[in-house]
Order: structure tokens, then C-alpha cells, then sequence
């Protein structure tokens, strides 16, 4: 009962009309912010956190948590739209919306989107309301070891991203991995694969690689098969979606829902890994995953509502333990210690008034998402009923602003040209660039986890298999490699038999 009457006065804190006017305010600065490819609503967080030292504690984390839920979905509306992954977490996105896009289906992939990410944020809200103690003391248990067997198992997840070639999708990781190499050694601080060029030294960001690959390719492409001036886009009418169709793909929505919000709790996990591993879940356990990237509602689904479920559970190793499990909701640490409030178990009774709006925020967020979310999107939309031409052209300015926009620095320009070049002779080549991407993504986290978890344990190799729970998500992750697989390696089991003990008569010829 405490903790409902404590809510109620979190709502009451949470639709003040200052509050709410601001929390409105960051949710439409969030949805475009994520849109907009190499913006990054971290980055929109980042530049608001000065602003918010003039605002009262309550109003500045309603205002950064509106900018996180609509930060986090913004991203899928270009992903959807026109296959530019606005954040790290949308990359799934691109796989099942943008086909579906292609197809006229881009309300229909919009609506699912929104619907799913609303529930997934919802659903994670609630958690983050009613169960924050309990996951709070088993995510103290997790440490270096743990972080690197989470994106172990988020980079098996790509063989299972690969529709029928996992071979080429595990060369195309393992590529993505040694870019993420390039720049300098985290360990011992020395230059690695740069080939002199003192601006490889600062490495290959990821952003900059997804822009490239997945833009600049696709309008390459699209220029490169356009015929005759036809427009290759345009929605179809009467394709909405109804509640009839959202019932049909319940059991992704919860799926995806449910990774989402085990996965967040997770310090270092994030949006990115969560979204990836329930889209590669959703390959296996949907029966259609033969037909996943094609344009399969489910695979749309699942991806979404996991990558919004993050968003609350990851708040409550920051609110709990001071831990922030990523880096939208490290300056959100920061926006608490600019205002003289410690995270910690103390803050729910100290401080419990902030505590509960924080939760009552993140839950209207979630719900005013979905008009928020449309709105942006409608805008987005008449991108589709442009000539190719012309949308090929935006596109392209747009990715080069957002290169450029992610550390100013022309250089990302070029890297981002090249790997639009590469990124259209994998497609013409049936070389999945997702994996890349991916490899790109959480291989340095990967090193980093792998190498701080030696320096803690004194080099101890067995450490990652003697600790239960990252023994077991790693035991998981060799289950889940060898179920991916599984289909592939099938007809190499089937050998006819060495000595067949039947043969078939000869059959007799007849003459006329």
C-alpha cells in the first residue's frame, strides 16, 4: 500500500503543469532527436543537462526522462522509413521495417512499431516501479566477467540473423570486429591497424559505419535499379493495423518485452544488445525464420519492444545502487549530482516525492509516446511520396550532416562514403552487412569487458566459466549457437549407408 500511495503523489508531482509541459516537451525532443541519424538522443540529453541546473530536481529528470523514452523509439522511424538506423538499438529495425516499407507497408510497420516499443516502455515502467529492489540486488552480482558474457552472447546472436548463409554472416561479424580494433589499445595505450593515419587513431565509430553502410548503400542501390523515373515507394491504402493484428503477434510483443527487461537491469547491456538478441529469439521461436528480413511482422515486433523495455529497467541499477547501465542514463547521474541528490538505497526514503515521479514520468512518457511518436512520423512519412531521385538526394545530405554532426570531424565523412560503397557491393554480393554492423558495435565492449575482467582476476581464464551466472548465459550462448545452426548442419547428418542391404530389381526392358 505504501508504495501506491507514494505513486499517487508521483502523479500528482508528474501532471504539475510545469512538470508535465517539460516532460511533453523532452518526449518531442527525444523522438526527433532519435530520427535524425548521427544526432543521437544521447546527444540531445547531453546538450539539455546544463539547462536543467536552473530547473527544480523533480522537472530536470521528468525533462531527461521524456528525452530517453522518445530518444530510444525515434531511432525506428528512419530505420522503417528509410533504412538509416537513427541509434545503435533501431539496427534490427532496418531488417523487417524497412522491407515492409518497401513493400507500401510503411503505416503498417510504423504502427507496429509504436505499439510494440508503448507496451514494451510500459510494461519496463511498471517493473521499474514494483520490482526495483529485488532486481536491484541481483544486478549487484554482476561484474566484468558477466558484462563480457552478455555480449558474447549478443554477438552469437548473428548467426541466427543469417537467413541461409551463417557462414558468410560469421566472416561478416568477425570483419566487424576487426574494425572495431582500429585506434588505439584501451590496455596499453598503443595504435592499432591505423597504417599511419593519424586520424584512425580515434577509431571507426559505429554510427558513422551503420550511416554508410546502410544509407549511402541503399540509395547507391536504389540509383543504381531505378528504371523510368518510377516511384519504388508509396503507402497502400487500408494496410492499418487493428487490434485483430496485434493480437496475432502478442507472443512477440511479450517476448521481446520480457528480454527487454531482463537485459536492462544488466549495467552495460543496453538497447543495442537487448534488441538484437530478441530479434534473433524471435528468428527461432516464431516458426517464420526463414522468411525474417523480408518484411515479417513479428521480426518488426520483437526488436522494439524489447529495445524500449530497457528503458526503465536500466534506471533501476542508477536509482538503487548509483550504477548507470548506460550512457543516456549516466548523464542522468550527473543531472542528479548537479542537484545535490545521491542515488542509493537512502534516496527511497530520503527522498521518495523525486523517486516516484521519476517512476509516475517514465509511465505518462510512455503512454504519450504514441501520439508523440505518430506525429513525428506523419512528418517523416511524405519522405515516401517524393521522386527517388529526390529522396535518394535528402538521404544523402543527411547522412553527410550526420557523419560529420557526430564528432565534427570530416574524416567520418569519408569513412562514411567508403562504406557506402561497401555497403552496396555487399548487397549485390549477398554479403549480410548486419553482422558487420553488430561486430562493430559490441566488439570493443567485448574487449574491454574481456580484458578488465583478467586485470581484476589476475588473469584467471576460468573466471568467466566458474561464476554461475556467467558460466550460465555463456552455456546459453553456446545452446543458442548450436540451435541456430542446427537447421544447417542437418542434411550434413544425412549419409546414405555405406552397404545397402536392398537394391531395386533392373527393370526389364520390352521390345516391340
Amino acid at each position: 500500500m505504501d508504495i501506491l500511495a507514494n505513486l499517487a503523489g508521483g502523479f500528482a508531482g508528474a501532471l504539475d503543469p510545469y512538470n508535465f509541459v517539460l516532460l511533453v516537451s523532452g518526449l518531442m525532443i527525444g523522438v526527433v532527436a532519435g530520427a535524425l541519424p548521427g544526432i543521437s538522443f544521447v546527444n540531445a540529453m547531453a546538450i539539455a543537462l546544463p539547462f536543467t541546473y536552473l530547473l527544480p530536481p523533480v522537472t530536470a529528470m521528468s525533462f531527461l526522462g521524456g528525452i530517453y523514452v522518445g530518444g530510444v523509439f525515434g531511432g525506428s522511424i528512419s530505420s522503417i522509413l528509410i533504412n538509416i538506423p537513427g541509434t545503435p538499438a533501431s539496427l534490427p529495425s532496418c531488417w523487417d521495417g524497412y522491407p515492409m516499407t518497401r513493400k507500401g507497408l510503411s503505416s503498417r510497420a510504423l504502427s507496429i512499431a509504436i505499439t510494440a516499443s508503448a507496451f514494451g516502455g510500459l510494461a519496463s515502467a511498471l517493473l521499474l516501479t514494483f520490482g526495483a529492489p529485488p532486481f536491484a540486488s541481483f544486478a549487484l552480482k554482476f561484474d566484468q566477467p558477466e558484462f563480457f558474457a552478455a555480449t558474447i552472447l549478443g554477438l552469437v546472436s548473428v548467426i541466427a540473423i543469417a537467413k541461409d548463409a551463417p557462414l558468410m554472416s560469421a566472416v561478416s561479424m568477425f570483419l566487424g570486429l576487426l574494425i572495431g580494433t582500429v585506434g588505439v589499445d584501451p590496455m596499453y595505450g598503443m595504435p592499432r591497424l591505423t597504417l599511419g593515419v593519424p586520424d584512425l587513431e580515434s577509431g571507426i565509430n559505429f554510427t558513422v559505419v551503420m550511416i554508410g553502410l546502410f544509407a549511402i548503400g541503399e540509395v547507391v542501390d536504389l540509383i543504381c535499379k531505378r528504371a523510368g523515373g518510377a516511384r519504388s515507394i508509396a503507402t497502400k491504402p487500408g494496410k492499418q493495423i487493428g487490434l485483430s493484428d496485434l493480437w496475432r503477434i502478442k507472443s512477440s510483443i511479450l517476448r521481446g518485452t520480457g528480454l527487454g527487461c531482463t537485459i536492462g537491469v544488466i549495467p552495460g547491456a543496453g538497447a543495442t544488445v537487448g534488441s538484437v538478441i530478441a530479434y534473433s529469439v524471435e528468428k527461432q521461436a516464431s516458426g517464420k525464420g526463414d522468411r525474417f528480413g523480408t518484411g515479417v511482422e513479428e521480426g518488426l515486433a520483437a526488436p522494439e519492444a524489447a529495445k524500449n523495455a530497457t528503458t526503465g529497467t536500466a534506471m533501476i541499477p542508477l536509482l538503487t545502487l548509483g550504477i548507470p547501465g548506460s550512457a543516456a542514463t549516466a548523464i542522468m547521474l550527473a543531472a542528479m549530482l548537479i542537484h545535490g541528490l545521491n542515488p542509493g538505497p537512502l534516496l527511497f526514503t530520503s527522498n521518495a516525492t523525486l523517486v516516484y515521479t521519476i517512476f509516475a514520468s517514465m509511465l505518462i512518457a510512455n503512454l504519450l509516446m504514441i501520439v508523440a511518436a505518430m506525429g513525428v512520423a506523419r512528418v517523416f512519412s511524405t519522405l515516401m511520396r517524393v521522386p527517388p531521385a529526390i529522396l535518394g538526394a535528402f538521404i544523402i545530405v543527411l547522412s553527410v550532416v550526420g557523419a560529420y554532426g557526430v564528432r565534427n570531424n570530416l574524416f567520418d565523412v569519408y569513412v562514411c562514403l567508403a562504406f557506402g560503397i561497401a555497403g552496396y557491393v555487399m548487397k549485390r554480393t549477398g554479403f549480410p552487412p548486419a553482422p558487420l554492423v553488430v561486430g562493430v558495435i559490441l566488439g570493443p565492449l567485448c574487449e574491454r569487458y574481456f580484458l578488465t575482467s583478467l586485470a581484476n582476476y589476475d588473469g584467471n581464464m576460468t573466471v568467466f566459466f566458474t561464476r554461475p551466472i556467467s558460466g550460465t548465459i555463456l552455456a546459453l550462448a553456446a545452446a543458442f549457437l548450436v540451435w541456430s545452426m542446427w537447421p544447417s548442419g542437418k542434411p550434413l547428418l544425412r549419409r546414405p549407408p555405406k552397404n545397402p542391404t536392398h537394391k531395386d530389381p533392373p527393370q526389364r526392358v520390352l521390345k516391340a
